[in-house]
């Protein structure tokens, strides 16, 4: 990246289930990443959310994603490994058939599970942060 570029936000998100939240669903804002600049600029900012006031439990809606490129791909498993790693779990939804062969090349479904809709995701997920409620997750000085 030049030093006269800035970050673009590629990705939004939200906490369900209100004051307690269990689930962080994530939406993409940019519809194409295939360049290796924004592909990592995305991996940062997925990474930012692993972080001790969020919930381990991820949803990544692709429903507005037109294209992603290998790179792209590469950082939401590094993100999907991470989260595992911390106890936490990553489910992806609404994954257009055109994009599912990039997925499978990079192995997404060993570190995330794929679920037919945002709402089933959701609900899955939800269960995952149930089962975990009573662990205790330690995460670096770094990220708190």
């Amino acid at each position: 990246m030049s030093a006269t570029s800035t970050a673009q936000a590629h990705i939004d998100y939200e906490l369900v289930d209100g004051w307690e939240p269990k689930v962080v669903v994530i939406g993409f804002v940019t519809h194409t990443i295939s360049d290796p600049d924004h592909a990592h600029e995305l991996g940062e900012q997925l990474d930012s959310l692993i972080r001790s006031e969020l919930p381990l439990n991820f949803v990544i809606d692709f429903r507005n994603v037109q294209a992603l490129g290998s790179t792209a791909f590469g950082e939401i498993c590094a993100f999907a490994r991470r989260v595992r790693w911390w106890g936490g779990s990553v489910r992806i939804c609404n994954l257009h058939d055109w994009l599912q062969l990039g997925a499978a090349l990079i192995g997404l479904e060993e570190h995330a599970d794929f679920a037919a809709s945002r709402q089933y995701a959701i609900q899955e997920a939800r269960k995952s942060g149930q089962r975990g409620e009573s662990e205790t997750v330690y995460y670096p000085a770094s990220w708190n």
